[in-house]
Order: C-alpha cells, then sequence, then structure tokens
C-alpha cells in the first residue's frame, strides 16, 4: 500500500514536490506510524502480506521516527528511499550509502549508546576495587571523568562540523554545547545552513547568547524577582549591589554536580563570610519542597532564593548548572561560570 502524507512543508523550507519514499517489510499484525513532531506529522500505514510504504515530505531539519508495536527507530527525512526492517525486536535500515545521512546517524546514536555503557563500567570498576582508598576512588573517577569528557566533546563537535546541513548537527550539538564559550558557540550556530537556524534548539542558544552578553562579566547586574511563596517576593537586589561580595550559586535539589559543589561553597563560606562578602544560592527548575528538603540535607547556611525556575536562567543566558557568579559591592558582574577550587580562588582576589 502506497500513501502519501498531505502536508505543508515550509518549516523545513524544502518544495513540496520533494519527498521521501519509506518502505519496509512489518507484521501484518500491526499498523506502522511515521512521525515528524516538527511538521504535526503523523502517518498511520497499513501492513499488506507483510509490506507497508508511504511517501513523506523531505525534512532535513528535523528528526523523524518510525514504528510498528514495540518496534521503532529514528530517521531523518533525506529525499531518498528508505528501507526498514520492523519485523524484529529491533529495527533496521536496511538502505542508505556508506556515508548517507541515516547512515551517520546511525553510527553517531551507536557510538553514544557504547560510550555511555564503557564509562560506566569503567567507573564501576573503580568504585568497586577494594583495593582503593575512598582518595584514591575520587581522584580515579576524576581523571576518568576528564578523559571521558574530552572525548565526547571531541567526538560530537566532529559529527556537527560534518553536519551543518541537516539535524544531525543540531543532535550532536545539544551534547555538549553548555562546553564552550559564548565566542566557539556563536561561529558554530553561524555556520549551520539557513534552514537550521530556525530550528527551536537553534534559536534557544542563540537567545541564551545575546542574555549572556547582557550579563557578561564587567556589565551591571540584572535584577529579577520570584514569588518564593504566595505573598512572599524576594529580588536578586535583595541581596547583590548591597556594598558586599556576594557569590550566587544557581542550583536545583535533583543536579548531582550542583550537590558536588556544597562542599566548596561551604568551605568559601565559612572562611570569608562577613562584612565584605556573603553567598545566595537561587533554586532554578526545582520544586521548592524537594529544595528545602535538599537544603537542609546539605547544610545550606546561607541566603537563599528557592521557587525561581526559569526566571533568573533566562535572563543570565544560563544553560546548565551549576552556574555560579561573583558580584562585586556594586553589583558589577566579576567572574561567572566559577567551579571547583576555581571558587575560593577568585574570591581571594578581592576578600581577605
Amino acid at each position: 500500500m502506497l500513501a502519501t502524507a498531505a502536508l505543508a512543508v515550509a518549516a523545513c523550507g524544502q518544495k513540496s514536490s520533494e519527498t521521501t519514499t519509506i518502505s519496509g517489510i512489518a507484521p501484518d499484525a500491526t499498523e506502522v506510524h511515521v512521525m515528524i513532531n516538527d511538521l504535526q506529522l503523523d502517518t498511520v500505514v497499513a501492513v499488506n502480506d507483510g509490506k507497508f510504504s508511504v511517501e513523506i515530505p523531505k525534512c532535513l531539519t528535523a528528526l523523524a521516527f518510525i514504528e510498528a508495536g514495540d518496534c521503532s527507530a529514528q530517521f531523518i527525512s533525506d529525499g531518498t528511499g528508505l528501507n526498514f526492517d520492523l519485523s524484529g525486536e529491533d529495527a533496521v535500515l536496511k538502505s542508505g550509502g556508506k556515508n548517507s545521512i541515516n547512515s551517520r546517524l546511525e553510527a553517531f546514536n551507536n557510538w553514544n549508546r557504547d560510550f555511555i555503557s564503557d564509562y560506566r563500567s569503567q567507573l564501576a570498576e573503580i568504585v568497586n576495587d577494594e583495593n582503593l582508598s575512598e582518595d584514591e576512588k575520587t581522584a580515579k573517577a576524576g581523571e576518568l571523568s576528564d578523559k571521558a569528557s574530552e572525548t565526547y566533546n571531541v567526538f560530537n563537535m566532529k559529527v556537527v562540523d560534518e553536519n551543518k546541513d541537516n539535524f544531525l548537527g543540531v543532535m550532536a550539538l545539544q551534547n555538549v554545547y553548555s562546553e564552550y564559550e559564548a565566542e566557539k558557540l556563536t561561529k558554530v550556530l553561524e555556520g549551520f545552513a539557513p534552514a537550521l537556524q530556525e530550528n527551536r534548539f537553534v534559536k534557544s542558544i542563540k537567545e541564551a547568547l545575546a542574555s549572556r552578553a547582557k550579563t557578561a562579566e564587567g556589565m551591571m547586574f540584572t535584577d529579577f524577582e520570584v514569588e518564593e511563596t504566595p505573598g512572599k517576593v524576594s529580588k536578586l537586589s535583595d541581596y547583590v549591589g548591597k556594598g558586599k561580595y556576594v557569590l550566587v550559586d544557581f542550583w536545583a535539589s535533583w543536579c548531582g554536580p550542583c550537590r558536588g559543589e556544597m562542599p566548596n561553597l561551604k568551605s568559601v563560606y565559612e572562611k570569608y563570610h562577613g562584612d565584605s562578602f556573603d553567598m545566595l544560592s537561587v533554586a532554578v527548575w526545582d520544586d521548592p519542597a524537594e529544595t528545602a528538603e535538599a537544603a537542609a540535607e546539605l547544610g545550606i547556611s546561607w541566603n537563599q532564593i528557592v521557587n525561581a525556575q526559569k526566571i533568573p536562567t533566562d535572563l543570565y543566558g544560563i544553560e546548565g548548572i551549576p552556574h555560579i557568579i561573583l558580584f562585586g559591592p556594586d553589583g558589577t558582574i566579576l567572574k561567572r561560570d566559577l567551579r571547583g577550587s576555581a571558587i575560593g580562588e577568585e574570591i581571594a582576589k578581592y576578600v581577605k
């Protein structure tokens, strides 16, 4: 059965005559669903004598999905003929050249799956090694994480460079964008094809970069207001710009790295808290009850603003947490993205 999905394709920047033919085999008792969320496309295809076929719009700027029962796969509608075997537990793409977009997508997904599995296996070996002390385990785990992070970044940025005209480049950038400075990230985004510039993720990063430019080091702080509970409103200006150096930690209870920074934050608070220095934790993207529970568990004894959600992260272009900023006595942003030992080192430049 040949079915044609009839819908507007302007969102993909393609001509309506450009289509991708999807065909293959699947159990007779199932229906095949083909979806492209960005196009609001959800086509149901009948299976006759174990075979199916459908034409959908070509769309390089979004991820497409095909499924029959519990068997599913991702693909990019690249304008070629794609043949799927959906008869088993795992979907198999049986067509496409060695370096086609969908072959690259499959290789990308396989690499990420194997990389994560290997990392977890190596980490488990360290954690379960009874011959290592806790300090040695921590050191080895840190070395493993640093090495894995470098490998992961290099791989994903290579995929970005090779796929600036299709959604695979966006997928790879989503994995690592938070690791790069604004200047580098801006150049990467500028390299994407015009159609990808309208992608929701790409547009959100551009907006975040614009917010970051307004709240860069050397700029005056941007105030925000949060209703923590009904009737209780707090502002950043309640704490910042009042004549003290203020370290502000944007965090969430569910965030492992945020929790990992707490010993460093406690240390600087105990050492420097006084007439010229103070600290503030701002809970974002979190449930207030879970924030309160985590704060008590972690021993956060300094000032807090809860229930801030996206308000400050949108204003400051914060894409990942923890995000720690040091403000000067007048509210000037002195340093962003502080982590680890750099927190205390930066404060020591100003507070004795």
